[in-house]
């Protein structure tokens, strides 16, 4: 598993951030830092936006033209494929085993990535309708199993952005400004284009 190499203190303690004002962005060399939060919670409202739309897409299924639907589906198909499925990979191995080390052990990320997993495997399903929605060729079959997946798609994401969201405020307390700058460089870095 890849590790940030965001730093402890010599006795293996992290540094702790000191007010709140210290996580925003700040001035170092030359290039404002990145605040953690504040990075995450940007690909968060974005990465929200689209899982929004998810439950909408499968109220179209079957109700507007075909055209129609597969100009909507095909917008968030790529949508998953080019941005949050970089976004997955990168809170991963950016952040899952930094939040393992600071809670020394105590709580594994095994859940998290368990859902990386199975959003994996529904990806992988969404992609296979998306040539029938293209082709305008979705049976009621497929039509069925395309609004189930888009379904589970949209719970499973749901919950597990806000678990994440409760896992950046013990990197956000835990950490200094300047490593909570590595992690969300790290991020940023990791997604093939801006959110």
């Amino acid at each position: 598993m890849a590790r940030s190499g965001v730093g402890f203190g010599t006795d293996g303690s992290s540094r702790g951030v000191g007010t709140r004002d210290a996580a925003r962005h700040v001035e170092t060399e030359g290039e404002a830092m990145r605040s953690l939060p504040e990075t995450a919670h940007e690909h968060h409202d974005r990465i929200g936006a689209h899982v929004d739309r998810l439950p909408e897409l499968a109220q179209m299924i079957g109700r507007v033209s075909p055209e129609e639907f597969a100009s909507s589906f095909e917008v968030e198909c790529a949508f998953i494929v080019g941005q949050l499925v970089p976004h997955m990979e990168a809170i991963e191995t950016t952040l899952y085993g930094q939040l393992e080390q600071l809670m020394g052990k105590r709580h594994s990320m095994t859940p998290m990535r368990r859902e990386h997993d199975q959003l994996r495997g529904l990806f992988r399903s969404l992609c296979e309708y998306r040539k029938e929605a293209a082709g305008g060729t979705l049976d009621q079959p497929g039509e069925i199993g395309l609004r189930r997946v888009l379904y589970r798609l949209y719970s499973i994401l749901k919950v597990h952005l806000a678990e994440e969201e409760l896992y950046l405020r013990v990197l956000k307390d835990n950490l200094s400004a300047e490593e909570q700058d590595v992690l969300a460089r790290g991020i940023d870095h990791a997604v093939s284009e801006p959110l």
